[in-house]
């Protein structure tokens, strides 16, 4: 059986990474010294006194007990810092622990506002309906089946899920608010940081001061800044979920005459989203606000060739495709262990 403290097999544990980190600066960094082979020594038995064959297993004994202290010490500490605060829930009523595999219900008229562990708060609007899947260090998570929650997350990215009927949302860092209706349908608004959505191969990110739709059987749509028009929204609603429709070319027309350099992220999306013979267009339009970098093609971008995406997205200057690829990896394994 494969076991990672003994040949690092198996998954590590998150806070024996972490000591390992902290311990590294300790290692020896000089190799050990060569063996020598000496002739064996003759072998002479001599009796013992029995006070130093006592004396032998007192310290046997000593040793051991000191081992098995240390050992012990080590494994409360780790349960100790995995230990992760109850989430408290603040209604009218009074205050409340919410357990794993709780529902917490909101009336018409009522709001909660909700203490998550140690790493943020949530405050939950009238007519929610939300439960706590799990919560231990590292990762938390949630699921909106409906209504509406405004999550305030000061963790590092990546400890905080929500999931929805259509979509897996990821906090990286921020402040925003999600929103779900009856039939499932998703809207997120991120105030601060990045949100992260996800629904099998299809992702989107989503920067502070933009908004992403997401709907059942589909997943999330196109991100998109909150400053454009009525008209701008629903040409992209339109390519993103009904893709078909007779107007989706004017659609696409509209998007890309409206669009400035604030709208960026939504060109670099609808690169992989449009039809492949519209992908030139995308490709003309958001080259005018950021240049393709060296090695990214028509050709390339036109056959979706990931790589290019990638390098494309890392010209925008909003961080490394490398860090957003690492997560989205870690959310599908996740997701794969449900």
């Amino acid at each position: 059986m494969s076991d990672y403290l003994w040949d690092k097999g198996g998954e590590g544990d998150p806070e024996i990474e972490r000591l390992e980190r902290a311990l590294s600066p300790l290692a020896q960094s000089t190799p050990p010294p060569p063996l020598v082979s000496t002739p064996p020594l003759p072998l002479v038995l001599r009796p013992r006194p029995a006070t130093a064959m006592r004396g032998r297993w007192v310290g046997v004994a000593l040793l051991a007990a000191s081992v098995a202290l240390v050992a012990g010490g080590l494994t409360l500490a780790l349960k100790l810092r995995r230990a992760v605060p109850a989430w408290q829930v603040t209604t009218a009523q009074g205050q409340s622990s919410w357990r794993v595999g709780g529902w917490l219900e909101t009336g018409a008229g009522e709001q909660a506002n909700v203490k998550v562990a140690d790493i943020g708060t949530l405050v939950v609007e009238p007519r929610t309906r939300v439960r706590l899947l799990g919560t231990r260090a590292g990762r938390h998570s949630l699921e909106l089946a409906r209504g509406t929650v405004h999550a305030t997350i000061w963790a590092p990215p990546n400890q905080f899920f929500v999931e929805t009927p259509s979509t897996l949302a990821v906090d990286l860092g921020c402040a925003y608010t999600l929103t779900v209706d009856d039939d499932g349908a998703g809207l997120v608004r991120v105030l601060v940081g990045w949100v992260g959505f996800k629904w099998r191969e299809r992702e989107s990110f989503i920067p502070a001061g933009s908004a992403c739709p997401t709907r059942p059987g589909i997943g999330p749509g196109t991100p998109y800044n909150e400053r454009v028009s009525a008209g701008y929204r629903e040409a992209l609603a339109m390519l993103d979920f009904s893709p078909g429709a007779p107007g989706a070319a004017a659609a696409l027309t509209l998007i890309l005459d409206e669009s400035t350099e604030s709208d960026e992220v939504t060109l670099w999306h609808l690169l992989s989203r449009v039809p492949e013979a519209d992908r030139d267009r995308v490709f003309d339009r958001l080259a005018t606000f950021v240049a393709p970098p060296a090695g990214v093609t028509r050709a390339g971008i036109r056959g979706g060739d990931k790589a290019m995406l990638d390098a494309w997205w890392d010209a925008l200057g909003l961080g490394t495709t490398a860090l957003w690829r690492t997560w989205s990896q870690q959310w599908t394994d996740n997701s794969n262990r449900r």
